[in-house]
């Protein structure tokens, strides 16, 4: 087989469209393209094709992951989720995020701290929420004791009573407490705060 037409592709700019004895065949990266040295008038084998469709494969999905982690943080368990709903399979993937973890756009220990102190600073949640919500996103032994660490200091009755004098003002005694017990705050923690709200009010 002989490249005998190459022209950049118009509804993406960033890859440019291979015709092979005439016919259009397929489309790579700019980035593939240049580093395979693809010319006009090249001989190509079915092996080489695969090969250059391979690694368009690696750089499409790598230009997937670098756009929606300009939008927002993704830990490396949601992205692996994202390329897996992709159909990439598991050696792929890997490799892909080792790539962009080097790119130094993936770092799941600062987002941990970041989106722990989010959840923190929101002063609304009890520590079995927060805790909740950080194993949904770090599914990782190590990391979860770090948090459990973390959360040693956190002060769920400050946060009952701000919760109290947001939400609660005019509300009863019932539905108060039902709402802090859903929320995973200790009935201790919530009689105590309670008793001090309802004298001060």
């Amino acid at each position: 087989m002989k490249i005998t037409k190459i022209e950049r592709a118009k509804k993406n700019k960033l890859k440019v469209n291979i015709f092979l004895d005439g016919e259009y065949s397929f489309s790579v990266f700019e980035d593939v393209f240049l580093k395979e040295k693809i010319t006009n008038g090249m001989d190509i084998s079915d092996e080489f094709v695969q090969k250059i469709k391979s690694l368009d494969l690696f750089e499409s999905n790598k230009h997937y992951l670098l756009n929606i982690l300009s939008k927002k943080n993704y830990t490396e368990k949601e992205l692996y989720n994202k390329l897996y709903q992709r159909k990439l399979d598991k050696p792929a993937a890997k490799k892909l995020i080792e790539h962009i973890k080097k790119m130094g756009f993936l770092n799941d220990d600062k987002y941990m701290k970041d989106y722990f102190e989010y959840l923190v600073d929101s002063k609304k949640y009890s520590k079995m929420e927060i805790l909740f919500k950080m194993k949904m996103k770090f599914n990782d032994d190590e990391k979860i004791r770090n948090i459990e660490e973390w959360l040693k200091d956190y002060d769920e009755r400050d946060i009952i009573n701000e919760l109290l004098k947001k939400k609660f003002m005019n509300s009863d005694e019932k539905k108060r407490v039902s709402f802090f017990a859903r929320k995973g705050f200790k009935y201790d923690d919530i009689s105590c705060v309670l008793k001090k709200f309802n004298k001060e009010e």
